[in-house]
């Protein structure tokens, strides 16, 4: 006899994915809550004239109109003292820059060899793909003067991601994007602690790029937008990236003869591979 557990036990064969099937549309005028506030007619009138009156005043009081040469960040301006710490005490700076490099060395390789041990999709790489080129093009396209305190010198320790001296990277910082991205994909697969150990490096490594002066406050800022907004946009398309994927492996494939693999499924989780 089987039994509840029993019947969520399915078969899922993998090769047998040739197109996609979506869902009809959603009504995205109305709300997945209903009975919401937005459902009123008299709340919806408030929130427009309130938007109305928002944006005048921000446009009034929230605008600098000051005539800045330079960049003007107060992120440096209220770190100039430790930044001056980092240069009267050469060895607290080195051990400062060297935790951070261990950090994200470490970091690379965790997130790296998990996903070549454990994991069967191309989303982390692909979030990762396109934060890094979307910020190359920025990276030339402006090219921002150098903070005034700037100051990373090489502590003559190598590291694997961190490089050291006089590199115009500013917009958007891949120190503090990095880690978001490895914190997002932890906490995707249900691994929180190591996810919440990662957003807090994150915020560490958003501390030291600023004290050192080696990124503007807006880089770390938008860093943090940007990893969240992408890999949001990758798992979005995850299917299909991974569809294309293996398209383009087939065009390529080397040999003839395709293996059928099953996947056995628990809920939403795999228990068991079987190559037939």
């Amino acid at each position: 006899m089987k039994t509840i557990n029993d019947e969520k036990i399915t078969i899922y064969n993998g090769e047998d994915i040739k197109n996609f099937v979506f869902p009809d549309k959603f009504d995205h005028t109305q709300s997945g809550v209903p009975g919401n506030p937005c459902y009123n007619f008299r709340f919806r009138i408030f929130v427009f004239f309130s938007y109305i009156v928002l944006t005048q005043l921000f446009q009034l009081f929230c605008t600098p109109t000051e005539k800045i040469i330079g960049v003007w960040d107060v992120g440096h301006q209220i770190t100039t003292p430790i930044n001056n710490l980092y240069k009267d005490y050469r060895w607290f700076s080195i051990l400062i820059q060297l935790i951070s490099a261990f950090i994200l060395d470490v970091a690379y390789f965790y997130i790296s060899l998990y996903w070549v041990l454990y994991q069967r999709n191309f989303r982390l790489f692909a979030a990762l793909i396109i934060f890094y080129v979307i910020r190359a093009i920025h990276l030339n396209l402006v090219k921002l003067e150098f903070p005034q305190n700037y100051y990373w010198e090489d502590p003559n320790i190598p590291s694997l991601v961190v490089k050291y001296g006089f590199f115009s990277d500013f917009f958007y910082s891949g120190h503090v994007g990095y880690l978001v991205i490895c914190g997002l994909e932890m906490k995707k697969i249900g691994k929180k602690y190591v996810s919440t150990l990662f957003f807090l490096c994150s915020l560490y490594q958003a501390f030291v790029v600023i004290t050192f002066a080696i990124h503007y406050t807006i880089d770390v800022t938008t860093g943090c937008i940007f990893a969240h907004y992408f890999y949001n946009q990758v798992c979005y398309w995850e299917v299909k990236i991974d569809f294309l994927l293996k398209t383009i492996a087939n065009l390529f494939g080397n040999s003839s003869k395709s293996n059928t693999v099953k996947y056995q499924v628990q809920g939403d989780k795999q228990i068991g591979v079987t190559n037939v």
